[in-house]
């Protein structure tokens, strides 16, 4: 057990008396869920009886709990590196991010019980797992029955949406306020695991699934990943999943009130799922249903990990083809832009071409609210508004150039994983000029957010000593353009981490051509100090 595990549950009493390793939710019986010490505690004990675990700690919440990272693995990858030297694919998957959302929690600490029981499971041949059961610990000790209202269990209660903060962390993964998403994304800078899995739960529509779930949906992250997972791997594993457990699940969405359009949720790389599909990263997003009982939410989810890793491992070679792809592709594109590669930075739902049949229920007119379902199923084939075309693109840079004073839109690509240099002397430059700003009436996680519009000047300029340079040949480069694009809808300006007004020129240069100032290849790049 490591020191920092054992120091927490000593002084918090929690140190286990027994070797009983089954979850809060299976003690009480589908009544209650795990607080922090319990995840602590069974983590340690998991740890404690299994050379195929290491725990360590993911980083630290703002009310100073350890968020702990479980690494499965065998033979052991105690780092990055090992895992990657070994062959096996990188597997993260994590819960709890909203913190009334429990079911990932539980079962992804059932998971991390049975990978690392008396019987080795063969996925570990192929695969090394992450496993965060646990993003929200501040959320979740705010534990109240109420905290989601309509959700069918636990019924002791669960935690709170947001962090100690007040922040949603599903709406962070741009701006990094919160420093449980800066510790995620931490990890997927130094492991760059090969497919990511976050575990929800979700209400909306009334279906006839257990679970839904989605693909990357931002169409600007690498297209033959996105495919791979929404076109070839969601629906099989749908198919065993619901063959080999009798759990029916399907694409996440909501009916329209016609139940004619079936909508999926956002793409804007806010939230995590195109955020890390930006990145490279294959990702799916795992919706067990709040109507369903807590017990079914549970092992559903537990279940649809499983399946997904048994085909992630079945088909390692594919897997691992993609994401090499996905990041080598972004550096040639960069080294060499072309006229046609251009970034969505706006995005707008589109449908697929083939309408989708839709398992749901015959719904009731209520006068002065809602339609409501009854018991009757019924099956609608509607509109599958579940993928996302560019409405706005720009063409892929050579390079972004950030004049001095600029510091903390520096630090904040950084913790992104971005790399850097320092930058001295003449560009020719694509330079901003700001023509309007429109600001959201209402704050979103403490900002304004803001809808910029611009015209673009090419001109000449000298940057002094002190100024920064972000090329775009580089894994991270498609997410550089999406963070430093004063249009993006999610970039660093729209948050106000840029100062915009209209008439000003905006700060960050484009930069089409290499200036040949003498920089090393981007893969001998570091970030600044």
């Amino acid at each position: 057990m490591l020191g920092w595990i054992a120091a927490l549950l000593i002084a918090s009493g929690s140190a286990p008396a027994d070797d009983d390793l089954r979850t809060v939710a299976e003690t009480s019986d589908y009544r209650a869920t795990a607080r922090h010490a319990d995840v602590l505690s069974l983590l340690a004990r998991l740890d404690a009886r299994s050379d195929r675990m290491s725990l360590v700690e993911l980083g630290r919440t703002s009310e100073g709990r350890a968020i702990p990272l479980a690494i499965v693995a065998d033979p052991p990858a105690p780092d990055a590196a090992t895992a990657r030297g070994s062959g096996r694919l990188v597997v993260l998957a994590f819960g709890n991010i909203h913190a009334g959302e429990v079911c990932g929690k539980e079962a992804l600490l059932m998971l991390a019980r049975e990978l690392t029981g008396p019987e080795r499971d063969p996925l570990l041949d192929d695969l090394v797992l992450l496993l965060v059961p646990n993003l929200n610990p501040d959320g979740n000790e705010r534990v109240k029955p109420g905290n989601r209202p309509g959700q069918i269990g636990p019924a002791e209660g669960m935690g709170q949406h947001p962090n100690a903060q007040g922040l949603d962390l599903n709406r962070d993964w741009t701006k990094l306020e919160s420093p449980e998403v800066r510790a995620l994304v931490r990890l997927l800078t130094e492991w760059d695991p090969d497919l990511t899995i976050d575990t929800h739960t979700t209400n909306g529509s009334h279906h006839r699934y257990v679970l839904t779930y989605a693909p990357p949906l931002n169409p600007s992250g690498h297209g033959p990943s996105i495919a791979f997972v929404r076109d070839d791997l969601l629906p099989e594993v749908s198919r065993r999943l619901l063959a080999r457990t009798g759990h029916d699940t399907f694409f996440y969405g909501d009916f329209d009130r016609a139940h004619e359009t079936w909508s999926t949720y956002s793409a804007n790389p806010r939230f995590g799922g195109p955020y890390r599909g930006l990145r490279g990263h294959m990702s799916i997003l795992s919706e067990a249903y709040s109507y369903a009982p807590y017990r079914d939410r549970v092992h559903a989810t537990l279940e649809f990990v499983r399946e997904i890793l048994s085909y992630a491992a079945e088909h390692r070679a594919r897997v691992a083809a993609l994401h090499t792809a996905a990041r080598e592709e972004v550096i040639v594109a960069g080294r060499s832009p072309q006229p046609d590669d251009c970034v969505g930075i706006r995005h707008a739902a589109a449908a697929f071409v083939k309408p989708a049949v839709v398992k749901g229920w015959e719904m009731v007119d209520v006068p002065g609210t809602r339609p409501k379902p009854t018991t009757r199923p019924r099956d609608y084939t509607v509109v599958h508004r579940g993928r996302f075309e560019p409405t706005v693109c720009v063409q892929r840079p050579w390079a972004y150039i950030i004049p001095p004073g600029h510091g903390e839109v520096v630090a904040k690509l950084h913790a992104h994983g971005i790399e850097t240099r320092p930058f001295e002397g003449a560009a020719r430059t694509e330079t901003y000029s700001v023509t309007a700003v429109g600001r959201a009436d209402r704050e979103f996680q403490g900002h304004r957010l803001a809808t910029i519009d611009v015209t673009t000047v090419q001109r000449d300029e000298t940057f002094p000593a002190g100024s920064t340079i972000v090329q775009a040949a580089q894994p991270l480069g498609t997410l550089a353009v999406c963070l430093l694009e004063p249009q993006a809808t999610d970039g660093l300006a729209a948050w106000g981490l840029i100062d915009v007004a209209v008439g000003q020129t905006y700060s960050v240069r484009r930069v089409s051509v290499n200036p040949e100032s003498g920089f090393r290849n981007p893969e001998s790049a570091t970030p600044d100090p």
